[in-house]
């Protein structure tokens, strides 16, 4: 499912217009974004966790040219599953 067909899911079963639905999903993902940018975790109950995980800098071997390289540390979006939206997926 994409955007525009998760957008119409929601039209079709809310009542609302598919403009608020788009302008609704936009702002809940640019919320989302935001938090976690700032480096907050964003939960939401039933549904999971979006969150942050720091990657430590760690070396890496170049097979091609025999060097040794190091990765820089860098921070990355993750997303945990609640235990009630894994099971609803079993």
């Amino acid at each position: 499912m994409n955007k525009n067909e998760f957008v119409k899911e929601v039209y079709m079963q809310s009542g609302l217009t598919k403009k608020d639905c788009k302008l609704c999903l936009e702002t809940i993902l640019n919320v989302i974004k935001s938090a976690l940018q700032q480096g907050e975790s964003v939960t939401l109950s039933n549904f999971g966790k979006f969150k942050i995980n720091q990657i430590k800098s760690k070396p890496m071997y170049n097979f091609k040219s025999g060097t040794v390289n190091v990765i820089k540390p860098r921070r990355t979006p993750a997303f945990k599953a609640s235990d009630s939206l894994k099971q609803s997926v079993r």
